[in-house]
């Protein structure tokens, strides 16, 4: 069998039978003079290899107390924590590396870090489905689709929100068809398709309100996508009943769970909707870019 390739740690060349470093293990180099001369940089690194027990736990330590760039500094071992191992446990190392590199984007705007993300999270998802972990595997593909979306690959989002909206409609996770469907009346809308978007956010509409959760917050979270989308038409007669309804809800949801921060969009939309029937100075741009009103004189409702 022919020895794998690998690629030299200073000129780059690929090739196969390369001589890695005698200490660390961890670099190859064609040949003396590139070692030489990539030493001053490699030495800075350049340490034996942790054992594979003290990397997992490692790992472990740095995953609990949500340290990213500990978690990221063991990524060079993943193959070798990942052999050998069961599905479940293969599925917890990428999950966590993913969640590392999802917090690392947050922290730098790096978009490599997305980039690694889509790679393990492709690789997660089959895991999930061998492992009949169905409502994870939905929930690994609407993230997915996110990252995707956000990096600006909006077609490949498209069609991992849809797997993601067939695994729901399969198994019966209405919470699953919920943001499926939302994901995927975003993409349509940022697309110009708007009477698709709306449309498709109606029916995360009505598969939030049928989660086998029974959890509200997804009502919540599809009313304020819905109104979102019709604030850019004058989709009055459509939108004054889903304002109201959304300004009680997340009322109960706060008088059951405490302060709730959706409650601030509910009074932000409400405004916005007495400002177009009661000034008729419409203002149509999202929720996301909208800012509360200030009335010189409270409105009477």
């Amino acid at each position: 069998m022919a020895a794998s390739a690998e690629s030299c740690a200073h000129c780059g060349k690929q090739g196969a039978g390369f001589k890695r470093c005698s200490r660390c293990k961890q670099v190859a180099y064609c040949g003396v003079a590139c070692q030489n001369a990539d030493w001053k940089r490699h030495k800075k690194k350049c340490a034996p290899p942790v054992p594979l027990q003290d990397v997992s736990a490692k790992l472990d330590a740095a995953e609990a107390t949500r340290d990213w760039r500990g978690v990221l500094k063991w990524k060079g071992r993943m193959e070798e924590l990942m052999a050998r191992q069961s599905d479940d446990f293969c599925s917890g190392i990428l999950e966590a590396f993913s969640n590392a590199h999802q917090t690392g984007w947050q922290a730098t705007g790096s978009k490599d870090h997305a980039r690694s993300c889509v790679g393990l999270e492709e690789r997660r998802i089959p895991l999930l489905g061998k492992l009949q972990r169905f409502r994870d595997q939905g929930e690994a593909m609407c993230s997915l689709s996110i990252i995707l979306r956000l990096v600006e690959r909006c077609s490949e989002a498209a069609t991992w929100y849809q797997r993601a909206r067939d695994v729901g409609a399969a198994h019966g996770f209405f919470s699953l068809e919920s943001k499926a469907c939302m994901g995927l009346g975003r993409v349509a809308i940022d697309a110009g398709r708007h009477e698709e978007g709306v449309a498709l956010l109606r029916n995360s509409l009505v598969a939030a309100e049928l989660n086998e959760l029974d959890d509200p917050k997804y009502e919540l979270i599809a009313l304020k996508e819905l109104i979102s989308a019709l604030f850019k038409t004058n989709s009055i007669d459509e939108v004054e009943p889903l304002v109201l309804r959304y300004r009680e809800a997340a009322k109960a949801e706060r008088e059951k769970e405490g302060f709730c921060l959706l409650e601030l969009d509910s009074v932000v939309c409400f405004a916005r909707l007495l400002e177009v029937l009661c000034l008729c100075t419409p203002r149509w741009e999202p929720l996301s870019t909208a800012r509360p009103l200030l009335p010189a004189q409270p409105y009477s409702v």
